[in-house]
């Protein structure tokens, strides 16, 4: 059966616009149809966002310990190539294809379908499908590598990547259609033009995966208590509670950097075209991210002078968290927003990130996932319904919003509500599957429950890879705290599990860090 497509497609055939039926549109060249710089901008836009995973590794690795650096900038680009693949089997036709509200159909599996075709049926700018589903795609992966970070020292990697790609296909696929499908739920808290305003996933990344982040690290605190394992000694508890600093600050600079850049293809190119809302959005990203930098900035520069010995001196740290929690906070607003306002998000996002920032210490969540990517996601939702304006949105010459101001609050809490709620109790529905499993395994083959070990480097990276001085050194410096730690535990010596778990414990030397040589 032909079914008829409306394009508005101006650029492209300097008309208001034109009907066209599937038939003839396979018959024809379909580049005709379409508008270069619509095209070439979402493409652009992709690219951008791609560049954000490295640059979220480089964050993470840079305020890691030098032990599991490595690790962390290779675990968030093994997820994006882990999701990609997943997005391309069946994440695609979960989220966009088919017309039930929760649960895509199977049009999409392995991008079987013709994706020339334009995605949607309504007034506005046209991008082919399949332009679309890759920049959702990266959007997907993104996703997956914030909540990488909550892996740092808590389990292998082996068992996070399995996690990772169940959770993409019951978590984040199904959140992403509600909100960024037509037909998604999320489209219909009040009526047909009356859904949530979220342009660029203030639920859909940033609380989904803050709150994932959460529950993954709450779960590996308390899974020895909830499955009746013998409890930490300790000196477990002291290594994975230690305080430790950043080692690597240059590296999270350099991630800032790249989070800052790319953003403006995460929320520029959410407008799908270029057109002035896709202007207005990337200056919104901009002076949000401004603000959230110089607020943090601030902030620390406060907190230093009340002790005597950091008084006058600022944080780099807490400048890069400031901007990214900006990023974070304007993400939802910024094709909603006047620019002006903009800053606004920054400030406050910045702030409640800093207010918020001691909470993570209690629930094991090392890089702060929760507190940057979540309580700043939250300030964003809630400042959109107050400033989102109609204009702003028909910026891109085809959006109708309706904001209803305090039903709109409502709307948005009820939205990140339920974001918050799906993504946590999945989240230990999944972790609680995957250790229920493991467990069963292990009693039916009798194998005993492992000593605690945290994961560094060493034991997820070839040692040629990490670097042969740095692993000796490692090595020698764990094994002489052995004698130290074992007066601390129960029983015997453990032979070479012991020893790598002594490994794990200790830091090595600071003044080794800091001058190898």
């Amino acid at each position: 059966m032909s079914q008829d497509y409306r394009f508005d497609l101006v650029t492209a055939f300097s008309t208001a616009s034109l009907n066209i039926s599937a038939d003839d549109f396979s018959s024809r060249n379909p580049n005709e149809f379409y508008s270069g710089s619509d095209l070439a901008w979402v493409m652009f836009s992709s690219g951008l966002v791609l560049l954000m995973v490295p640059g979220l590794g480089l964050f993470y690795s840079g305020i890691s310990e030098r032990c599991s650096a490595i690790s962390m900038m290779w675990l968030s680009m093994m997820t994006t190539a882990l999701i990609g693949i997943q997005w391309f089997l069946w994440g695609y036709t979960i989220t966009f294809t088919g017309s039930r509200r929760m649960w895509g159909g199977v049009g999409g599996v392995a991008f079987h379908s013709d994706l020339t075709i334009p995605w949607g049926n309504k007034p506005g700018t046209k991008i082919p499908q399949l332009s679309y589903a890759f920049y959702q795609g990266i959007f997907a992966c993104f996703t997956a590598a914030v909540v990488s970070g909550a892996a740092i020292r808590k389990g292998r990697p082996l068992h996070f990547l399995v996690f990772i790609f169940i959770w993409s296909t019951f978590v984040y696929d199904l959140i992403a259609r509600s909100s960024w499908n037509p037909v998604g739920w999320s489209n219909y808290w009040k009526g047909e033009s009356s859904g949530v305003f979220d342009f660029a996933g203030g639920t859909v990344v940033h609380i989904v995966s803050a709150t994932t982040s959460a529950v993954y690290s709450i779960f590996f605190k308390w899974r020895r208590t909830i499955f009746r394992l013998p409890r930490l000694q300790q000196a477990d508890k002291n290594s994975l509670n230690r305080p430790y600093k950043p080692h690597n600050v240059v590296n999270v600079v350099l991630g800032t950097a790249f989070l800052w850049i790319g953003w403006f293809g995460f929320n520029g190119g959410s407008a799908l075209g270029a057109n002035l809302r896709a202007v207005s959005a990337c200056i919104s990203t901009h002076l949000a991210a401004c603000a959230g930098a110089v607020m943090g900035s601030l902030l620390e520069y406060l907190a230093a002078s009340r002790r005597d010995a950091d008084a006058g001196r600022f944080s780099v740290v807490g400048f890069c968290n400031g901007a990214v929690a900006g990023l974070v906070a304007i993400t939802p607003a910024a094709g909603y927003v006047p620019y002006w306002s903009a800053p606004i998000f920054g400030i406050a996002g910045s702030f409640f990130v800093a207010l918020f920032q001691d909470i993570s210490v209690a629930y094991f969540d090392t890089n702060e996932i929760f507190v940057v990517h979540g309580v700043a996601g939250w300030i964003g939702m809630l400042l959109t319904a107050g400033f989102a304006r109609a204009d702003v949105a028909a910026l891109d010459g085809y959006t109708v919003i309706v904001n209803h101001k305090w039903e709109q609050l409502g709307i948005q809490i009820s939205d990140g509500l339920v974001g918050m709620v799906w993504s946590g109790a999945m989240t230990f529905l999944i972790l609680l599957f995957m250790e229920a499993v493991i467990i069963f395994t292990r009693r039916l083959r009798g194998i005993p429950e492992p000593d605690f070990q945290l994961i560094l480097d060493q034991d997820v990276i070839l040692d040629h890879e990490i670097g042969d001085e740095f692993t000796i050194k490692t090595k020698e410096s764990n094994g002489m705290a052995l004698v130290s730690l074992n007066s601390h535990r129960e029983g015997h010596a453990r032979g070479e599990q012991d020893e790598r778990a002594a490994c794990a414990r200790s830091t090595v030397d600071d003044a080794w860090l800091a001058d190898p040589n």
